[in-house]
């Protein structure tokens, strides 16, 4: 006799296969292919360096070329997410499921000496720039200023998201603050 699931009832009912190796706090993903797996529904991450003013933690020369911003990071939440260092600051995602991922990046810089110069920061997944993620503003000798950008994209296993930066002309850029946050769900 087949039973049809929407029947079952009470003491009947039964949680999902592969409930009893699940990891605490996941949720069942389909793949669209009749199975699935286990997964983190969100995913975080979160890296700063700290807030000076006085004495900039980070300084970076620049052209008019774009160059990965590259401070020694401090990390915050990293659930599914990892600092690298090496080459380069970035935000590597480790989950096993692609997720849909939220970058926010704040900074305050000022130049360090010399004439105004225009400033342009992008953020940038696996080398390739995010578009819609470019912004602008001038920046001045001893003027401190605040720049903001976000994006959204996809990511899977070992993809990362660095952050890039270029003046209209050669300058060097302090920084008081400056905050990567990613964050994603399933």
């Amino acid at each position: 006799m087949t039973i049809q699931h929407k029947l079952i009832t009470g003491a009947d009912l039964h949680e999902p296969k592969g409930v009893a190796s699940a990891a605490n706090k996941t949720v069942y993903v389909a793949n669209g292919s009749g199975s699935g797996s286990w997964t983190k529904p969100h995913s975080e991450g979160n890296v700063y360096i700290t807030f000076n003013a006085s004495s900039p933690t980070y300084t970076q020369a620049n052209t008019t070329s774009d160059v990965i911003v590259n401070p020694t990071f401090s990390s915050g939440l990293m659930d599914q997410f990892t600092l690298v260092s090496s080459p380069n600051a970035r935000i590597r995602y480790d989950g096993s499921v692609t997720k849909t991922i939220n970058i926010i990046m704040t900074t305050s810089c000022k130049q360090a000496s010399g004439s105004a110069k225009d400033v342009e920061y992008a953020l940038f997944k696996n080398g390739t720039e995010i578009t819609g993620s470019r912004v602008i503003r001038t920046m001045s000798t001893g003027s401190w200023g605040s720049l903001a950008t976000a994006a959204a994209t996809t990511m899977s296993t070992n993809d990362y998201i660095e952050l890039k930066s270029k003046t209209s002309a050669s300058a060097t850029v302090e920084y008081a603050a400056l905050i990567l946050k990613v964050s994603g769900n399933v």
